[in-house]
Formats: structure tokens, sequence, C-alpha cells
């Protein structure tokens, strides 16, 4: 698995969420497969198949989680208010569109394509990540290359 970057917050919701699927949710599938295995015949009982299939998603996640706390660089913003950079929002001009949007650059964890919340492992969020005022980037797209440019950092 390669390293991911985090925000600290990004970071906080993934600890957040392990800590609810260790606790919270490893309890209720517990308590699920207790009462099908009261039911009797575990061939045919779907309360048991379905119980079963939660515990195994739930750990699948749990080991996602742990992989991703355990390869993860956490970074913060730079200082420099001239650089586009995590945590930052910025006004961005799509210049074959001469469309502006405010985009925020956040970790893949913090995603949210439609509050514009970009990924930094997305090829928009890469083109960005650390872009200079002002200056045109391309972004290399599987459905073309196009430019950007951030115009103000709000």
């Amino acid at each position: 698995m390669s390293s991911k970057i985090l925000t600290e917050s990004g970071k906080k919701k993934l600890e957040e969420e392990l800590e609810y699927l260790k606790t919270v949710k490893r309890a209720e599938i517990k308590e699920a497969l207790k009462f099908a295995r009261s039911q009797g015949d575990l061939s045919e009982n779907a309360d048991y198949s379905a119980a079963k299939d939660d515990q195994s998603i739930n750990e699948t996640r749990i080991q996602e989680i742990e992989d991703i706390l355990k390869t993860s660089t956490v970074v913060e913003s730079s200082e420099n208010e001239n650089i586009f950079d995590l945590n930052k929002k910025a006004l961005v001009k799509f210049c074959d569109t001469d469309e502006t949007e405010e985009v925020t650059l956040v970790s893949s964890v913090e995603a949210d394509i439609k509050n514009m919340k970009v990924s930094i492992d997305s090829p928009l969020g890469k083109a960005l990540y650390k872009s200079e005022l002002n200056k045109r980037t391309v972004v290399q797209s599987p459905d073309g290359n196009y430019e950007v440019e951030v115009i103000k950092i709000l």
C-alpha cells in the first residue's frame, strides 16, 4: 500500500471511525450473531448470513483504516499566503471554460466533490497542490488535459 497524505483533521476523522467500528459496530454485530444463532439451524438462516457479511465488511474496513494510519504522512498547510496548499480555499479559474470555482484542497479522506473539497490525490488536486497565485497549471486528466489558475486564496 502506498503512503497517503493526511491532514491532522483527516487523521482524526479516520481514528474516530476506527474507534466506532471497533467498539460500537463490533458490539452490534456480536448481538446480531447471538440472536441469529438462537434461531436454530444456521445453514438456511438469513439473519446469520447477513450478520456474518456485516462482520466481514466491518473487519475489512478496520484493516483498511489501520493500514492507512500506519502508512500515512500527516502534513499541514504552509504559512505562505501565495501558495495553494492543504486546507486552504481558493478561487480557481478553469481556463478552457473561463469559469471560476471555490476549491478547497484536502486529503483523500476528506474529499467531497459536491462541496468542491478536492483531494490532492486527484488530477485536479495534484495540479493545484503547492501551485502559486496567478500561475497557470496543466491538469492531466483521463478526459484530457486542461489549464487552471489560482486567482485568489481565500
